[in-house]
């Protein structure tokens, strides 16, 4: 009995010790924006507080040695890092479904979408970027995904999915939640707008004022609205709302062709609704 309660004696530290690591990280992990993929299995997870983290929103690229972002959001924060071993005959297309269709039932602001080879290196992601060299694999088995959920407390989601040479699919996510909100306004790149636009078929911009030249968001809406169209040549749209005659007047302006914009019914009263033809 006395060598059982020695043991306990010597044990008791480390369990404790134990105890104390896994609370914040289980209480984290009760707070993620997401359930995990049905069997996913964890492969790895963290918890930092107070981490500074920059969340990437744009391209990347290796510039004298390091990862440089086209555009990023930088602040600091409680940082939940998690990767999941997605079960067999499930794709990384799926799991990252699975994921974004929980994330659409918050009011969110879509950042950043690339899939393929346009994510450009996957070592670059899997090693710089999300620091876990397991999620590297062929360029063009990825996708990355990046959204800000505009609830309380506002966070910062980013998802990667990748199907390695091995077969075995993962699913990653980083959850940041700013210790202060960013009211930064943040908009998408003009070709993750048109990726919206063509998987969901319509798309709502609801600060827009296109009869208030002066609006700094406005502009920023219609000149991106306008860069999609001017990636995408066989794009048509219809736009809806009260404003919608001064908003297609805008695009015009800035050499849309008319053929390619129709104005459709009057609502929304407040911004415009894009609906893809």
């Amino acid at each position: 009995m006395d060598l059982h309660k020695n043991r306990l004696n010597l044990l008791r530290p480390a369990l404790l010790a134990l105890g104390l690591l896994a609370a914040p990280l289980a209480s984290a992990a009760a707070n993620l924006a997401i359930e995990p993929f049905p069997r996913a299995e964890v492969a790895r997870e963290q918890v930092q507080q107070d981490a500074e983290h920059s969340v990437v929103i744009g391209n990347i690229r290796r510039i004298n040695n390091q990862v440089r972002a086209e555009r990023e959001v930088q602040a600091v924060g409680e940082l939940v890092r998690i990767s999941w071993r997605i079960p067999e005959g499930h794709g990384a297309r799926e799991a990252m479904a699975h994921a974004v269709n929980q994330l659409q039932q918050h009011p969110h602001t879509t950042l950043f979408f690339c899939e393929g080879r346009e994510c450009g290196s996957s070592s670059l992601w899997a090693n710089q970027v999300l620091g876990y060299s397991r999620l590297y694999g062929p360029e063009e088995n990825q996708l990355y995904l990046a959204l800000r959920l505009d609830d309380q407390p506002q966070r910062f989601i980013s998802l990667y999915a990748i199907t390695r040479g091995n077969q075995r699919v993962y699913l990653h996510l980083d959850q940041l939640t700013p210790a202060q909100p960013v009211t930064e306004v943040l908009y998408p790149t003009p070709a993750t707008l048109g990726k919206i636009l063509h998987a969901e078929g319509e798309l709502l911009l609801p600060a827009v004022v296109p009869e208030d030249s002066e609006d700094a968001t406005s502009n920023a809406w219609i000149d991106l609205t306008a860069r999609m169209l001017r990636s995408d040549n066989r794009l048509r749209i219809q736009v809806d709302g009260a404003q919608a005659p001064a908003f297609v007047q805008q695009l015009q302006e800035r050499g849309i062709a008319q053929q390619r914009l129709e104005i459709g019914e009057p609502l929304p009263e407040t911004g415009v609704r894009l609906e893809k033809r």
